[in-house]
């Protein structure tokens, strides 16, 4: 059999017209272009095609699209504006690339059906996608920024499979963010009381001490929201455009050291490596932000792209699919994605054992596309 061959895609989009500079390439500003890779076999079925794409990593070569092009799936990662520019992240924007690559499948690639793939934090977009493609009700960013998705038209898709993903980008920094924090200018000034990885701290851990660290790590959320709107208002009246700034320590999940929080098959640790380390490096979750994206994207109580919501108005079939040894997105947030889905097909598959990037598991590709083929068949949206 043929083996499948990548497609390099160039997928023209709408970029931003309120005159702020979002992003440093000049060939990004003045030749607005998504990339995009379809990996097909030569003469493949344009009967049904999966979409994948995150709102910031680049999907290109992600390792789920040649297997399930062997598997007879045709699949296409595509970046967003935001590949390579997170900080300027605005998740209505990027909903809005999501938008021009079903465009793309359906009316220049020729695909009768296009369902979304949402792996990870591609997850809450496919999921936020999804929902304003089929009702939308978005007019603007929590920033109060314009951002009509109705009259951006955007095509639903056919159906939408969430492997690996988290609810929310939100949501997982709201678990994520270290509450020791007591100066935002200082990621050394901290509250030992709060401090995860203190000396002598051990798992497992007391779960009324969790309690009260999980207020405050929310608290510590409000609080930079409260200061990113205060800033939003400084920056109307100075006529500038945007603030950015450093979000200290973010890696901080008690999850991370303490398995019997949320039970399934993964070892301690996070998906960056030593958590401890994580929390203090300079890539880390959130690390670099603006006071428009944070809103957008990072605010626990305003992101409009959160799967938890959106997912009650998908009535396209779904399926959630939790990687069981992931170290990133947990089992409870699959089940309680699973039980916000109101479509009259969905469906929970758990991957036994399978950790988020399928390090050495060299099966675990197609493993997943042979499940994603499966359900697909299943639900009639690929039936020959």
């Amino acid at each position: 059999m043929t083996a499948p061959v990548d497609s390099f895609q160039r997928i023209p989009y709408h970029p931003a017209t309120d005159g702020r500079v979002e992003m440093h390439s000049g060939l990004s500003r003045h030749y607005p272009t998504l990339h995009a890779n379809l990996v097909a076999r030569p003469g493949h079925s344009r009967e049904v095609g999966v979409l994948m794409a995150h709102p910031a990593s680049n999907f290109l070569t992600h390792f789920l699209l040649r297997a399930l092009a062997e598997a007879g799936v045709p699949a296409m990662g595509l970046n967003t504006r935001y590949t390579a520019n997170e900080p300027a992240l605005i998740m209505e924007r990027a909903a809005t690339d999501l938008g021009a690559g079903v465009r793309w499948m359906r009316e220049r690639l020729g695909f009768e059906k296009v369902v979304l793939l949402g792996f990870s934090g591609g997850g809450p977009l496919s999921s936020f996608y999804q929902a304003q493609a089929e009702s939308p009700t978005v007019t603007h960013t929590p920033a109060g920024d314009p951002a009509d998705l109705a009259a951006e038209h955007l095509l639903p898709a056919d159906g939408l499979m969430l492997v690996g993903a988290h609810a929310g980008r939100a949501r997982v920094l709201r678990h994520w963010i270290d509450p020791s924090v007591t100066d935002e200018s200082d990621p050394f000034a901290t509250d030992p009381q709060w401090d995860l990885y203190a000396a002598g701290r051990t798992a497992p851990l007391d779960r009324d001490w969790v309690q009260g660290y999980r207020a405050a790590q929310l608290a510590r959320i409000d609080r930079i929201d409260d200061w990113a709107r205060a800033e939003l208002d400084r920056v109307a009246r100075l006529g500038a455009a945007d603030r950015a700034f450093v979000v200290h320590r973010t890696v901080a999940d008690p999850r991370f050291v303490d398995v019997t929080l949320d039970p399934g098959d993964r070892t301690p640790g996070c998906m960056y490596g030593d958590p401890r380390q994580a929390n203090s490096a300079a890539g880390g979750l959130a690390r670099f932000a603006t006071a428009r994206s944070w809103l957008s994207t990072w605010s626990y109580r305003q992101t409009n792209a959160d799967a938890l919501r959106n997912l009650p108005s998908v009535t396209v079939p779904v399926l959630v699919a939790p990687l069981m040894a992931d170290q990133a997105a947990f089992p409870s947030e699959s089940r309680e994605m699973f039980d916000a889905a109101r479509a009259a097909k969905r469906d929970h598959l758990e991957f036994a054992g399978l950790n988020h990037y399928l390090v050495d598991q060299p099966q675990g590709p197609q493993t997943i596309a042979t499940a994603l083929r499966d359900w697909l068949t299943g639900t009639g949206l690929l039936g020959r």
